[in-house]
């Protein structure tokens, strides 16, 4: 702060990023903080206790206390039972619970070293000058061993699974999800078009049917996290109106899909999804943080950062029949996972008598 800069760090199901943030006159406090971190951590037990107890508040504010992120926290419990994608990010409060100090040093001493790092620096720098100095840093630290990432694949679905979430609230929450690939597979492209289509904005073909003409639902929203190690789910969310059903929404957003499958989208939804996914892309890169974020977590991965020049091109290439085939490939009742907030104190799944629901924090 003193030096005009700012600090901060994010986790994901599949990597950590520390990140700072200040003029390129201050860079090698980056790597001088940056190389300190990765192999002179300090762990006070008394620090321990006090950080394990914000998290677990953390836990009970973001999740327990949160009636629909509780909800799609089941939901992905129930969908992934063998990949780890099956824990929260912030784990279970038993997790937490048991979690000792020598458990994270343990943890450090496995994954915090070269070998396991992906250095990105975005700015006003010269390559020349700054690539020696990262070397200076970090080489003189021990490599450690490369960590092989295992191809954990989580078994094909056999059947639809549906999860009641039971907790105070005034209105059912509906979360839908189904298995599809990563970004390193080319459908991924489709998915990316298809979820604009059908659930991305007031436009959007589901809340145009649920929350405007059949007034089932007060909001509906979707979600596709193509960047990831391994196979995802792609979600779709909504609220109830009061008076209203689960099996009235979820029957209204079953036929949706199914008008995927048997009919093509029109030209003109395909590319306004197409014009409004690059531009999202290309107003991304305005920020040299997500510039930073973005080739980050893609090499993180393991997927070269060069897949950022190929994203426009290979989006303009999708057709409306790659549309049509992977909504018939993926939206499957046996690929199917359903998680329903059931609002407790009296109000049932066949309606609330409410005024009010809110939509979950992302």
């Amino acid at each position: 702060a003193r030096n005009g800069g700012t600090e901060n760090a994010f986790t994901s199901f599949d990597y950590t990023a520390y990140f700072q943030k200040w003029s390129s006159d201050r860079l090698e406090l980056s790597l001088e903080l940056e190389s300190d971190r990765m192999q002179n951590l300090l762990l006070d037990p008394q620090e321990f206790d006090l950080e394990r107890d914000v998290v677990k508040e953390e836990r009970r504010t973001s999740t327990e206390d949160d009636p629909a992120s509780a909800v799609i926290e089941n939901l992905r419990a129930a969908a992934f039972k063998v990949h780890p994608y099956h824990n929260p990010i912030i784990g279970w409060m038993s997790h937490l619970n048991s979690l000792t100090v020598e458990d994270l040093r343990e943890y450090y001493r496995r994954f915090y070293h070269p070998a396991n790092a992906v250095i990105v620096i975005v700015g006003d720098i010269d390559p020349q000058v700054w690539l020696p100095k990262i070397k200076d840093y970090f080489e003189k630290i021990p490599a450690g061993i490369p960590r092989q990432r295992k191809a954990i694949v989580e078994p094909p679905q056999l059947g639809e699974r549906r999860v009641l979430v039971h907790k105070p609230a005034q209105l059912p929450f509906v979360a839908i999800g189904y298995h599809v690939p990563n970004l390193q597979h080319p459908d991924s492209y489709p998915l990316e078009l298809l979820l604009n289509i059908i659930a991305a904005g007031k436009s959007s073909r589901l809340y145009k049917k649920l929350v405007y003409e059949e007034q089932i639902a007060l909001y509906v929203f979707g979600s596709y996290r193509e960047v990831s190690a391994s196979s995802e789910l792609f979600k779709l969310y909504g609220g109830l109106q009061p008076g209203h059903t689960v099996q009235e929404f979820e029957e209204v957003l079953y036929a949706e899909l199914e008008r995927l499958k048997t009919g093509l989208v029109s030209e003109e939804e395909l590319q306004k999804a197409k014009n409004q996914q690059a531009a999202a892309f290309v107003f991304g890169q305005d920020s040299i943080f997500y510039q930073a974020m973005k080739i980050g977590r893609l090499e993180a991965m393991g997927v070269d950062h060069h897949y950022l020049d190929e994203f426009i091109p290979n989006l303009r290439k999708v057709t409306r029949e790659d549309i049509q085939r992977v909504a018939k490939t993926y939206f499957t009742k046996k690929n199917r996972t359903a998680a329903i907030l059931v609002p407790e104190k009296g109000i049932s799944l066949q309606g609330a008598d409410t005024r009010q629901g809110t939509a979950p924090r992302h």
